[in-house]
């Protein structure tokens, strides 16, 4: 299904249960509760290592429930961590299809090169791999011929 919504992510407010979760990080990153917002879960995700750390990621596992949470190594602003959350489980979940990511990003170039400097090192890799997602769903579109009157 390509227009699936994205009904298996959800996030938690790390800022309410901060006096109540004993976190392991699982990636070789920092967490800091005190700059730490949300802590992002996916359903039934094997998670992608890989892509957590290309993207500016990080990972932190609760002790007690032993469930695994995805959050924003980087600690920049809401717009940035949305936008790498939404990269990410774009890149995870390639049938899933983000319309709002995809005019976003390949909109104009203003989106490219925003991408670019968000990611860094890895940007040319970010795009090379979305653009091949999203052509992928283009060329599946089915054309249905116009009804002459």
């Amino acid at each position: 299904m390509m227009n699936q919504e994205r009904k298996r992510m959800f996030y938690i407010d790390a800022t309410a249960l901060q006096n109540y979760l004993d976190i392991e990080v699982m990636t070789n990153t920092e967490f800091d509760f005190k700059r730490v917002d949300r802590l992002y879960g996916v359903d039934n995700h094997e998670l992608n290592y890989d892509w957590i750390e290309k993207l500016g990621l990080g990972v932190v596992r609760t002790s007690y429930f032993n469930d695994y949470f995805i959050y924003n190594a980087t600690y920049d602003n809401l717009i940035n961590e949305s936008t790498r959350i939404g990269l990410y489980y774009q890149l995870t979940h390639p049938e899933y299809d983000d319309k709002e990511l995809d005019r976003w990003i390949f909109g104009d170039k203003d989106g490219i090169n925003y991408l670019l400097e968000l990611v860094g090192e890895h940007g040319l890799l970010v795009v090379s791999k979305l653009k091949e997602i999203y052509r992928q769903k283009k060329g599946n579109v089915i054309k249905f011929p116009i009804q002459k009157k």
